[in-house]
Formats: C-alpha cells, structure tokens, sequence
C-alpha cells in the first residue's frame, strides 16, 4: 500500500470516529444549553475544563514519543509493524511515565476540591459531583497507549475510542433533561464521559503496556534513547501551548466577560471544532509516514505535506463561507435565541479552524525534521498573541475579540510553520 492511501486510510478511520462523535458532542452541548441556559451551563462548562487544563499540565506527549523513538525499533519483515522486544520496553517505560503523572494530576485534583472549591464560590452540590473528576484524571496515563497503537496500525480501535465516550455524554444528558436533573447530574455525565474516553484506550492498549513488567525501573528504558527526554519536554510545553487557545481561552473569557459569554463562546468552539478536530487526528495519521518518508525521501515527503496542507485548507474555507450565511441561525436552532449573539464570533472561530486545518501536516513534519524547538517558539509567540489581542479588543468589540484572537493566532502560526518547513528542508 502506498504511503498515501495509507495515510488516508488510518485518516479516515480517525475521521469516521471522530467526526461521528464530534457530532454527538456538538449535540450533547446544545441540548445542555438549550435546557439549562448561559450561565448555569457556563458553570457546568467552566468545571470541564478546568479538569482539562489539570490534564494537560500534567500530562506529556509519550504518543508522539512513541512514534518519533519507536518507529523505528518495530519488526516490519512480515509486511506489517509488529512488536519487538525493544519497542515493547520503551512503551512499558512510557506508560509507567504516563501514570505517574495522571495520578499526580488526580491528587492536584483532589486537593483542589478539598480546599478550594468552597473559596472559588463552587456549590457544594456540584463539588461533590466533581470527584469523579478525580477518577477519571487517574485514567488519562494514555499517551503511550495511543502512540502504541499508532504504530501498529490499530486505527480502528481508536475510532471506535473517539466515538464511545460522546456517545455517552449525549445519552447522559438525554437522561438528565428526561428526569428533570438537577445542575450536578450534568457535571457527573461530562465527568464520566471523560472517564470512559480514557478507560476504553488504556484497555485497548493493554497488551503492550509492560503491565507484567510494572515494577521494573523507567530510567534505564528511557535513557536507551538520547534524544528522548529533551523531546518529551519540549512536547510538553507545546501540549500545554495548544492547550491554551482552547481550554484557556474559555477561563479568560469566563473571567473577563462572565459565565453567560463562557457559555455562548463554549457553544461557538464546539461548533468550529468540527472543523478543527480533523486537525489532530491528521498529525496522529500522517506523523509515521512522514518520520520515514523524512529519511528515506525527501522531495516525497515535502510533496505529501505541501499537498496535504493546501487541500484541507480548502476544505476549512468552505466552512468559513457556509458560517458567515448560516450561523447565527444556527446558534439559534442549537441552543436558543439567547446564543444567537455569538454569530460573529462563529464565523471567526471557524477562520482560526480553518486556517488550524491547513497547518495540520506541518507540525509532524517539523517533528520528523527534529524541528520540535523551534515550533514550541512558534506556538509560543502565536498563544502571546492571542491574549494580546483579546486584552486589546475586549473594551472595544467584546465577546468578538475572542474570535478576533482565535484568527490572529492562527494565521501567525500557519505562517511560522509554513517558513520553517522551508528553511529546514533547504538547508537538508
């Protein structure tokens, strides 16, 4: 099979999952903020993703690693990755890595709860909902279970993965407006949802986890590659920059605007992520592609991601286009008359998305092109930028700047990579 339509093959496996549960998700949110309204369906939002920010600061991209070190040590004289020896190490070293970080976040968690949820304001009803948070930040050691099956072209199993856990949230929130639910049942749906996300791709993964292995030390397995933890840590803080946009943004305008503009800024990302959830999955399809077409072919690897990227920006611009006529309506149709205001911040976040999916190709291959450093800058001059310009806007235009933020980082960032992907290829 070509590297093409291999790629588009694991693509569309992600896809499939992905968007189905990108729907279902898109549903579950409007049907909790039609039912609820903006503010307490702000509150429910602003709970979520305050777990998701704990996640990702304590958390690590072992799935890249795992693809970037491991790549390479998997058997391929049968005609398909298997397992060896080596490469089940390094992912034992990197699960056992990934664990001891989730439960840390768990703790954090737990801590927060405990302590400050009743100075922050938290009622006492939704913080005891919000322990199974808890659980399910224990779970989140998934990095190296992902990268694993990655490698071994196990696709399938992470589409099914990426719907299940949407699934459930609908169908929790179904539930909860079915019994006329009180406000903590919907902060224990997200939570279990979250749970249960995490919980099927550790138990899809498990056999190449090391789990016989679990006492045995990390360091040696993680030291057989050099380049190893400067990458992990540089990974890090760009998990935590693509975080910020995203999940940071949400807090900021919560804070800055209120828990009724969270909640319509919420609904307006959900909408965009449509578009931009694609984003990722590209990266975790095309990145062990292109770390062998890097060594092996340069003018084929330079002609996948110029070719990859130009098409899905094309693809975003529609939506763009379809945004900006139908929009407000359908903010309103989703959630109520009440998020039809966000309409403008809609079609501006589904730029920033758009713009997000053309750039997708180039963040893997500046991986492949030991280029991680130099897109952690990127990113790190594209997330100042965003706050700069919602600080700027937000006594002049308001609620939009966010949008207007979202739009300025993301063509900074599209530019920056685009530039680096060239320079380095020239200089090769």
């Amino acid at each position: 099979m070509s590297v093409t339509r291999r790629v588009a093959r694991n693509f569309g496996w992600l896809l499939s999952g992905r968007g189905a549960g990108a729907l279902l998700a898109l549903a579950a949110t409007a049907l909790m903020a039609r039912n609820l309204g903006p503010e307490p369906f702000g509150l429910v939002i602003l709970l979520h993703t305050a777990a998701h920010i704990l996640r990702h600061l304590c958390s690590v991209k072992s799935s890249e690693a795992a693809i970037r070190f491991g790549q390479h040590l998997l058997d391929r004289n049968s005609g398909r990755n298997q397992p060896t020896t080596a490469w089940l190490d390094l992912i034992g070293a990197l699960f056992r890595f990934d664990l001891l970080i989730a439960l840390s976040a768990a703790t954090l968690a737990a801590a927060g709860l405990v302590f400050a949820a009743e100075p922050m304001g938290l009622p006492a009803d939704m913080a005891d909902a919000a322990w199974i948070y808890v659980a399910a930040l224990i779970c989140t050691a998934t990095g190296a279970a992902k990268g694993a099956l990655r490698g071994l072209d196990r696709y399938r199993l992470l589409s099914v993965q990426l719907m299940a856990a949407p699934a459930l949230r609908l169908a929790g929130v179904a539930a909860c407006i079915g019994f006329a639910a009180p406000i903590e049942w919907f902060v224990t749906v997200w939570g279990a949802s979250l749970l249960l996300e995490h919980a099927l791709l550790l138990t899809s993964a498990a056999p190449y986890l090391g789990l016989p292995k679990f006492g045995t030390p990390i360091r040696p397995a993680l030291a057989a590659q050099p380049k190893l933890a400067p990458f992990l840590k540089a990974v890090y803080w760009q998990s935590n920059l693509d975080m910020v946009p995203r999940h940071g943004a949400t807090l900021a305008v919560g804070l800055l605007f209120g828990a009724h503009s969270a909640g319509i800024y919420r609904l307006a990302r959900d909408i965009a992520e449509v578009v931009s959830k694609p984003v990722v999955l590209l990266r975790q399809a095309i990145f062990p592609d292109l770390t062998e077409l890097w060594n092996e072919n340069k003018s084929a690897f330079l002609s996948l991601t110029w070719r990859a990227s130009a098409a899905l920006a094309l693809v975003g611009g529609v939506f763009v286009l379809a945004a900006l006529a139908f929009g407000a309506d359908l903010l309103a149709l989703l959630a109520g008359e009440p998020f039809r205001a966000g309409a403008t911040l809609l079609a501006l976040l589904l730029g920033a998305a758009a713009l997000e999916l053309g750039a997708a190709p180039l963040r893997p291959a500046s991986y492949a092109m030991d280029g991680v450093v130099q897109v952690l800058i990127l990113q790190s001059m594209a997330v100042a930028l965003f706050f700069a310009t919602l600080f700027a806007t937000k006594p002049l235009i308001g609620l939009d700047g966010a949008g207007w933020a979202a739009l300025a980082s993301a063509s900074a960032s599209i530019c920056g990579m685009v530039w680096l992907v060239r320079r380095t290829a020239q200089r090769a």
